[in-house]
């Protein structure tokens, strides 16, 4: 890649790869951050479930939870491209994120679309709810502008429709990122904030000029293509992370308190449509290098600690189950007297061990089954039993 070394200006560039075998360098921190951005969801609807008023006064507890899903599509855009295997086939690069993610998606899709047809809701018998059903199943209920199709299946699957698009396009990004010069990686970064911030503008302009809620929600927060330049932003850094450009650093602790100090102060001086990803995506891409840093660098992070890599590693079930196992517990329990807080302190180790069910019985198994084509995972055992 063009432009001068780090070396050139008396230090060493961060280690991207190990220098024996190429395979790139393991971020255990970035998986640790996971799960913090798994807690700030949790969190959100938690605080949404013992107070429901907190969704008319739109304060930081209802931020924080759209802030921590900004802070997974950097992630995501980072890690991957971090992780690019050279020579990697399209094919091959959608068959591991489709055996990530669909497994868990379709069994906690099943469990809500059973539990909504013994209620008898309306939403799984008429022919528009059979329709948005369908479409969440397969992930792109986001792209239609209507309540019904937005919420249909698991409710929070609407990021995974975005991540889906991520998915289908990073092939075609990927090498288009990775000749841009350490110059002009910064200006696409700095493009890409640009964009997330301006996008909230053009729908005042375009999009929802008589102010209407919905419309400002669904294309802000949840239409896919909207929510790309946070992807593209988690792309930028990984490049810039490793090519050996000389930037100011931060501490992770500093990024963190950047990130919370916009998640508190924002609501308050700017208009909401600028909350859903604007006013957090600089502090959180800042966030994200940092702590990939950390690995890269081979400092001292608590985020790579076993307990928190292990829950990191629980983050994607975490965040499919918590809505889901809440939900049932709120109807189960409320009828006999229970409170919206004893719900909550009832569900959180409920979900936790949800989640690590389905990680240990669902995920891990389908990933190592069929991230790999038979024929391939068959020659690999036979090779590493003839060694």
């Amino acid at each position: 890649m063009a432009g001068r070394p780090l070396a050139e200006h008396g230090e060493a560039p961060p280690p991207a790869a190990d220098s024996a075998s190429g395979v790139p360098k393991r971020l255990p921190s970035l998986t640790g951050l996971r799960f913090a951005a798994a807690v700030g969801v949790l969190y959100t609807h938690s605080r949404l479930m013992i107070d429901p008023h907190l969704a008319e006064t739109l304060g930081p507890e209802v931020w924080l939870g759209g802030s921590a899903v900004s802070l997974f599509f950097i992630l995501s855009g980072y890690v991957l491209t971090h992780s690019a295997r050279p020579g990697d086939t399209a094919r091959a690069f959608w068959r591991r994120r489709a055996a990530k993610i669909f497994p868990n998606h379709v069994l906690t899709w099943c469990v809500v679309v059973a539990a909504l047809a013994c209620g008898g809701t309306a939403a799984v018998r008429t022919g528009s709810g059979i329709a948005a059903d369908l479409a969440s199943l397969f992930l792109v209920h986001t792209w239609v502008p209507s309540h019904l199709f937005v919420s249909a299946g698991n409710p929070v699957s609407w990021s995974l429709a975005a991540e889906m698009f991520f998915y289908f396009l990073f092939p075609v990004l990927l090498p288009r990122v990775e000749r841009l010069s350490p110059r002009g990686l910064l200006i696409g970064a700095a493009t890409a904030i640009a964009v997330v911030w301006s996008l909230p503008l053009f729908c005042a302009l375009v999009v929802n000029p008589d102010g209407s809620s919905f419309p400002e929600y669904w294309f802000l927060y949840m239409l896919p293509i909207v929510r790309l330049p946070e992807f593209v932003l988690g792309m930028m850094a990984a490049r810039i992370a490793s090519s050996g450009l000389r930037i100011p650093r931060m501490g992770v602790l500093p990024a963190a308190l950047g990130v919370i100090s916009a998640v508190i102060m924002n609501p308050a001086i700017l208009p909401q449509r600028f909350l859903y990803a604007a006013s957090t995506v600089a502090p959180l891409v800042i966030l994200v290098y940092a702590t990939a840093e950390l690995d890269l660098r081979d400092r001292r992070s608590l985020l790579r600690t076993r307990p928190c890599v292990f829950l990191g590693e629980l983050s994607y079930a975490m965040y499919l189950v918590h809505f889901l196992v809440l939900g049932l517990l709120y109807l189960g329990l409320r009828g006999h007297g229970w409170s919206n807080l004893g719900v909550v302190l009832v569900g959180l180790p409920v979900v936790l061990l949800a989640s690590w069910l389905l990680y240990a019985g669902v995920e891990r198994p389908c990933v190592r089954r069929f991230s790999t084509p038979r024929a391939r995972a068959r020659n690999r055992t036979r090779t590493a039993a003839a060694s």
